[in-house]
């Protein structure tokens, strides 16, 4: 499994996106966290916004990451989006299953 973190502008823009990636089977699962606030560098001045995190949940396939980092990036409203994966070391085997069962 691999997990993605995705900042999202809003809840409609991160809804928008794990919606689709369902429905595309490209993922398993997606939590949205509200709340998140982001300070960074953007065209020479510092910036604060409030986003929305995206958690995707993936198998790990050979080329699910480069799939799903290429669809985030078509789909997402950001110029530059952060499309972050994170290594898994360790699932249960009935969240495992699921996942697989999710993903068919």
């Amino acid at each position: 499994m691999i997990l993605f973190y995705i900042p999202c502008p809003d809840k409609t823009s991160a809804q928008s996106i794990a919606r689709t990636l369902l429905e595309e089977k490209l993922v398993g699962c997606a939590n949205i966290i509200p709340g998140m606030e982001s300070m960074y560098w953007w065209e020479g001045k510092l910036e604060t916004s409030s986003e929305h995190i995206l958690i995707l949940k993936a198998l790990n396939t050979p080329d699910a990451q480069s799939r799903i980092t290429k669809r985030v990036e078509e789909l997402h409203p950001y110029d530059v989006p952060c499309v972050m994966t994170l290594p898994v070391l360790g699932i249960n085997p009935a969240f495992k299953n699921w996942l697989e069962e999710s993903q068919r």
